[in-house]
């Protein structure tokens, strides 16, 4: 009996010590979304929707910031156009010092759950001065302006940037230190490759009239060197003992898209804005209409009553199918609306377009019902 209670006890001992390896809940697979509200770091609205909307998008589609966080790595994301500073009249002027971008990186907890663990708004991905013909000089093309990195998903590796503090290597992969770019040269512009591209901080040289302080590189900060070394910190030092170049240490994403507009004043050349921000949105919202197909107006004017709790889009599609359509508003069930058209969207899905506040805006079609009187009686006499 004595015997029986002491193997007892032993299990019991044995279940106690290994419950804590037990994990708490499922971790991060490839293809779940990541959800942040960001009102704390970004007050503008419509700017925090695009990044909270992208991050979300990036992590559920792009296979290599998947692999790198599930192998414990960051997954690092520059927005330039969405930092609280453009609605700086003074920091909003990219002749003068930049400061438009955001950086913010993400993580895998303890638990195995994306969480955002930096975040700085003081941030630019472009070079001083794009069309200062002469800085770089390409084989067979001769004097260009420095190199604008174009927009998408790269690998980040340890370096020491030009020798002197660490800083974060861009490039394709491992065995090629170059990324795509483009060069703006007095007739237009060249798409070529730029090597030597880095995360780092800014210098002293950041205001205008003092010199050039990038020529290509991304900046992360104001001028502090402990924003720069926070960013080192949690990108590096969370995953190796000791700072040594050639590590492999995460992913960096580049996105422009709310930058556009300034960016066409800024390099004189739209076409190549658009080739430059390209892989961030392959179609644009503007166009996006016209790959969907537009129904027959049948319902044109007809009064409609949402069925269940549903989102009144930007685009005939949600953020799970295209990652570009902006939630306007909740609309809770009961409520009626007048349909103005309907279309099948790139999915084949139907949408009804809907207009309200002056706008017009679009509502999943099964989340909808006909509103007519034969239905107000039909519910008035149940």
């Amino acid at each position: 009996m004595l015997s029986s209670l002491r193997r007892w006890l032993c299990l019991l001992s044995l279940c106690i010590i290994l419950l804590p390896a037990v994990p708490a809940a499922e971790g991060y697979e490839a293809g779940d979304g990541f959800q942040k509200d960001l009102s704390i770091w970004i007050r503008d609205p419509e700017r925090r929707e695009y990044v909270e909307m992208m991050v979300d998008y990036y992590i559920r589609t792009d296979s290599m910031i998947q692999n790198a966080l599930q192998g414990g790595f960051a997954a690092v994301f520059l927005f330039d156009g969405c930092s609280d500073n453009m609605n700086d009249d003074v920091l909003a002027d990219l002749t003068y010092y930049r400061v438009s971008g955001v950086c913010l990186v993400i993580k895998l907890d303890e638990n195995g759950n994306p969480r955002m663990i930096y975040f700085n708004d003081n941030c630019s991905t472009l070079p001083d001065k794009p069309l200062a013909y002469g800085s770089w000089s390409l084989p067979e093309v001769g004097e260009v302006g420095p190199a604008t990195v174009c927009d998408g998903t790269y690998q980040l590796y340890s370096v020491y940037h030009r020798g002197q503090y660490e800083a974060l290597h861009v490039r394709t992969e491992y065995t090629d230190p170059k990324v795509n770019a483009v060069y703006m040269i007095p007739g237009g512009f060249v798409p070529s490759r730029a090597t030597e591209i880095n995360v780092h901080t800014r210098t002293s040289n950041h205001v205008a009239g003092k010199g050039v302080w990038s020529a290509g590189c991304l900046l992360v900060g104001g001028g502090e060197n402990w924003e720069f070394r926070r960013l080192i910190y949690t990108v590096y030092d969370t995953a190796f003992d000791t700072f040594e170049t050639e590590n492999f240490v995460g992913t960096l994403t580049i996105d422009r898209q709310k930058l556009r507009q300034w960016m066409y004043t800024l390099y004189e050349n739209p076409d190549a804005v658009d080739y430059a921000l390209a892989n961030s949105r392959k179609v644009q919202p503007e166009t996006y209409l016209r790959s969907c197909t537009e129904e027959d107006s049948f319902l044109l004017g007809k009064s409609m009553r949402v069925l269940r709790e549903t989102q009144w889009m930007s685009l005939p599609c949600s953020n799970q199918t295209d990652a570009r359509s902006l939630n306007w508003a909740t609309l809770e069930p009961g409520e009626e609306l007048t349909v103005t058209g309907s279309f099948r969207n790139t999915q084949g899905s139907l949408w009804y377009a809907v207009k309200m506040d002056g706008k017009t805006g679009y509502v999943y079609a099964s989340d909808l019902e006909e509103w007519s009187w034969l239905s107000r009686l039909r519910q008035w006499l149940m």
